[in-house]
C-alpha cells in the first residue's frame, strides 16, 4: 500500500506538473504561434488584396492616360487635317494665272474709280492706291467699275498710314445696293460685314473677332484674302486661315477697297491687287 500510495503520489504529481507545464508554458506558446500565424496570414492577405488594388487602380489609371491620350492625339490629328485641308483650299485658289494681276500704281483696263468729293478721296499717288478721308467725311469707298466677279480668290495688300478701318469690297452688287466688306484694324481686329441697304437694318456683321496673324499698328503691311464659291467665304490674313462662312445675300459683283476712321482723318494705301476666277 506504502509502495502503491508513493507511484500514485508520484504519477499525480508527474501529472500535475505536466498539467502545471502545459497550461503555463506550452499552451500560451502554442496560441502565441497560432496567433502569430493567423496574423502573418491576415497580412499576406492583405499585402497581397492591397498589391491587387494598387495594380488595379494602376492599370485603370493608365487606361485613363492611354484613352486620354488617344482622344487628345486625334483631335491634333483631326485639327492638323483641318488646318491643311483649309491651307489647301488657299493654295489652289491662288496657285494658278490670276484673270486681275494690278500693281495699283496707276489706274487700268479695270477702270478704279478716282474721285475727290466730300472729304472722301480715292486716288493713285506715290505707287499706290490711297483711299483717304476727312474726319467729318468718315471713309472712302474705291470700286473697280469695270469689274465683275462671281466665284473667285481676291487678294491686295493694304497698309493703314491713318485711321481705324480698311479692308476688301467684294460681290458690290450695285443694281440692289448688296456687297461683303472685309475689314481688319490696327488692333488686330477683323470683321466681315454685309451691306444689304434693302434690308430692315441695312446690314449685318457676319464674323469678327481678333487675330494674332495681322500684323497691329499704323505703318504695317498686311495682305488680305478673300476666297468666295457660292455661299462659302473663306477670310485669309498673310496668307494665314482665319474663319469661314456661309451667307448667299449677294452672289456676285465688283471688287474694291476701302479705309476708313472714326473721328479722324484717315489714309490707306493698296497694291498688288489680284483676282482669280474659280
Amino acid at each position: 500500500m506504502i509502495i502503491l500510495l508513493i507511484a500514485l503520489a508520484v504519477v499525480l504529481l508527474l501529472g500535475g506538473g505536466g498539467l502545471i507545464y502545459y497550461s503555463a508554458v506550452f499552451h500560451p506558446a502554442q496560441l502565441h504561434m497560432q496567433a502569430t500565424a493567423t496574423a502573418q496570414t491576415m497580412l499576406t492577405v492583405q499585402a497581397q488584396g492591397t498589391a491587387a488594388a494598387h495594380a488595379q487602380a494602376t492599370g485603370t489609371a493608365q487606361a485613363i492616360a492611354n484613352a486620354t491620350a488617344t482622344v487628345q492625339a486625334q483631335a491634333t490629328a483631326q485639327a492638323m487635317a483641318t488646318a491643311t485641308a483649309l491651307q489647301s483650299i488657299y493654295n489652289q485658289a491662288t496657285s494658278g494665272t490670276p484673270a486681275l494681276n494690278d500693281p495699283l500704281t496707276g489706274n487700268t483696263a479695270s477702270h478704279w474709280s478716282v474721285y475727290s468729293d466730300n472729304g472722301s478721296t480715292c486716288a493713285f499717288t506715290g505707287g499706290a492706291l490711297h483711299a483717304s478721308a476727312t474726319a467729318q467725311a468718315g471713309g472712302a469707298l474705291c470700286p473697280a467699275l469695270a469689274s465683275n466677279f462671281s466665284n473667285f480668290a481676291y487678294q491686295v495688300k493694304l497698309t493703314i498710314l491713318k485711321g481705324d478701318l480698311a479692308g476688301l469690297l467684294f460681290r458690290f452688287d450695285t443694281a440692289n445696293n448688296k456687297a461683303y466688306f472685309f475689314v481688319i484694324s490696327p488692333d488686330s481686329s477683323y470683321e466681315l460685314f454685309l451691306l444689304h441697304s434693302n434690308s430692315p437694318d441695312n446690314g449685318k456683321i457676319l464674323s469678327s473677332g481678333r487675330s494674332s496673324v495681322i500684323v497691329p499698328g499704323l505703318n504695317q503691311s498686311n495682305l488680305l484674302t478673300v476666297i468666295v464659291r457660292g455661299s462659302s467665304i473663306y477670310l485669309y490674313i498673310n496668307k494665314q486661315y482665319v474663319v469661314n462662312l456661309s451667307d448667299s445675300t449677294s452672289s456676285s459683283g465688283k471688287i474694291g477697297v476701302f479705309g476708313a476712321s472714326n473721328g479722324t482723318d484717315s489714309d490707306v494705301a493698296f497694291n498688288d491687287a489680284e483676282v482669280w476666277n474659280l
